[in-house]
């Protein structure tokens, strides 16, 4: 789905919770697009201020973090062993800048640490206890584990472990509540000025095997931006878009071949499912063309095109169903 641009209000904004396949019987899930629709209005609000697309995106996974509805902060998913593993990730699209964060567990807010890394270090990537260990000397506000941890994710995770499963977070089985929304969560802004920027934060699979790696950290597969082609924050099957280099493909194919938004996306998810991978994402190119595509049942997802209206959807329809 691409929206005209319209160069008298270059505004724009998309936010992601996560893809799956949930059960059909799921329903409407008000809690979840009460959610997306609050995160996207209170964005939106910051860019017609004035604010960066790099501020509008990173207030929007950190409001987003702290909800427990979604794969992120507090109600992120548990590895193997119990304990969450967070990953994020952030890219200015004016200069790609960026910084990014795998496998922490002790950091307030995985998305604030990977902006201070762009910001305050002359790195790019860190992970573990090294990552931890910086984040207290940058100041980062610091938890223990169990603040992250929610009694339906400890009973997602046992589920998991009965079943022998590693799961994306809203697929449909036996172990998940039907009216549970869970998601890896993302954000993409063209602000003003017209500059680009994205984010992602998640805790990645139910049930992943401790120290495992998925594509949001990933500058280049699960997050990316460049004024000169789009912005864009991804969800499913990370590893199949870590084998796709989703972001930078998006990139080579706007910039390099000239195709249009919705085609780029659509060809990059072609190679993620030529790779077994589910999932979606969401972009925003440097036109204000918006682009939502994903190949799961549904996409947590809501957005503000030209004419400034936010819509929210969950299913297939493009129109706020």
């Amino acid at each position: 789905m691409t929206t005209p641009t319209q160069d008298s209000n270059p505004i724009r904004f998309a936010l992601h919770g996560g893809a799956g396949d949930p059960p059909p019987g799921a329903g409407a899930q008000p809690e979840q697009r009460a959610a997306l629709q609050r995160v996207a209005t209170e964005a939106l609000a910051l860019l017609r201020n004035g604010a960066s697309a790099l501020d509008a995106v990173t207030r929007a996974v950190e409001l987003m973090e702290d909800c427990p509805l979604f794969n992120a902060g507090i109600g992120a998913v548990l590895n193997r062993d119990g304990q969450p593993e967070l990953d994020a990730a952030i890219v200015n699209g004016a200069d790609r800048a960026c910084g990014a964060v795998t496998g922490i567990s002790r950091v307030r807010s995985p998305i604030r640490f990977a902006r201070a890394i762009m910001e305050r270090t002359p790195h790019v990537f860190f992970g573990g206890a090294g990552a931890e260990h910086l984040a207290r000397e940058l100041g980062m506000e610091m938890v223990e584990p169990g603040f992250f941890i929610t009694a339906e994710r400890l009973h997602q995770l046992e589920a998991a472990r009965r079943a022998g499963a590693i799961t994306l977070d809203h697929d449909d089985h036996a172990f998940c509540d039907d009216d549970a929304a869970f998601g890896t969560v993302g954000a993409v802004a063209r602000d003003a000025q017209g500059h680009l920027a994205a984010a992602t934060s998640t805790g990645g699979l139910t049930n992943k095997l401790p120290g495992r790696v998925g594509d949001t950290p990933v500058i280049g597969a699960g997050t990316f931006a460049d004024d000169r082609s789009a912005a864009v924050s991804c969800t499913g099957t990370g590893e199949s878009f870590i084998r796709s280099g989703f972001g930078f493909s998006l990139h080579a194919r706007i910039a390099w071949c000239g195709w249009d938004l919705d085609r780029a996306c659509a060809e990059a998810l072609d190679t993620v499912a030529h790779y077994h991978g589910r999932g979606g994402c969401i972009a925003i190119d440097s036109k204000g063309n918006i682009a939502l595509p994903f190949n799961s049942r549904s996409m947590y997802r809501a957005w503000v095109e030209a004419d400034g209206r936010i819509r929210v959807a969950i299913g297939p329809g493009g129109d706020g169903a």
